[in-house]
């Protein structure tokens, strides 16, 4: 029954996922998601132990983040619900020349286990992902089992902790941004669909009861959001400045806990 339940969800994402795919391209090629790979990149370079790596993206679409894993050498391994967003993915590592350090599986959260068994990777990439499902422990859970003893996590999620401070300050919405306070779902305009809510503490808490340890808590977009004017952040020499900017931001206290995203890097502390 729950199998059943997964698989009804799983297609039900992927047809949306499908559908949108065309509107996530463009969001991916905006100043805003130029930003999000750019820095999730930085970060999780300066936490990766010496190569070449073998990594599980999951969830990974169309290979944004994984191709960039692949040309520095690491073999990459794309898990995700949407044949669209692999397909295209094979295609883009293709057109790079890095067909053999990358694959393509469909496969969801509930199935990792299945389908690639125990202990295999060095790395796994789950970046905005969580926030689209329940039962956040069996998340964490899952994420674990492919995962080498001594391997590293990294989980990308939007900051729940900023969303009342963005609507205030960008929606100048103060009464719906008092609403939000540590409520436990959120909605995303652009799937149009429920999402929870993440909060860092309450994603670093499953992440220890699943036995990882948060080496390093990181931010992703800490200036970006809040600058009104998108427009100017089309202007290259602007973009210049505010990437430089986010990358030094991304790993520094208080600021990273307004920053859009967040971006944990864990071990695991305990066997299974």
């Amino acid at each position: 029954m729950r199998r059943a339940r997964w698989s009804a969800v799983n297609q039900s994402r992927a047809d949306v996922f499908d559908e949108k795919f065309g509107e996530f391209q463009r969001w991916q090629a905006s100043p805003w998601g130029r930003l999000r790979y750019t820095t999730a990149a930085v970060n999780l370079t300066a936490h990766l132990p010496a190569g070449p790596l073998t990594i599980l993206d999951v969830g990974g679409g169309n290979g944004l983040d994984a191709l960039e894993l692949a040309a520095r050498g690491h073999h990459v391994t794309i898990a995700d619900i949407s044949d669209q967003s692999l397909a295209e993915a094979r295609a883009a590592a293709a057109q790079r020349g890095l067909e053999d350090r990358v694959s393509t599986r469909h496969a969801s959260l509930d199935t990792l286990g299945a389908e690639f068994g125990r202990d295999c990777f060095d790395v796994l990439l789950c970046h905005n992902v969580i926030q689209y499902l329940p039962d956040p422990a069996g998340v964490i859970a899952a994420l674990a089992v492919p995962l080498r003893a001594s391997g590293v996590l990294s989980v990308i999620a939007p900051n729940a902790d900023a969303d009342p401070v963005l609507t205030a300050v960008r929606g100048l919405d103060p009464d719906r941004a008092l609403r939000m306070l540590d409520t436990a779902s959120r909605y995303s305009v652009a799937y149009e669909t429920t999402t929870r809510a993440c909060y860092p503490d309450h994603v670093k808490a499953e992440l220890a009861a699943a036995g990882f340890e948060v080496i390093a808590h990181l931010g992703i977009r800490t200036v970006c959001d809040y600058i009104l004017d998108d427009e100017r952040k089309s202007d290259p020499e602007f973009y210049r400045q505010l990437e430089r900017l986010e990358l030094v931001l991304a790993a520094r206290t208080p600021y990273i806990h307004l920053a859009r995203f967040f971006h944990f890097i864990a071990k695991r502390s305990s066997p299974r």
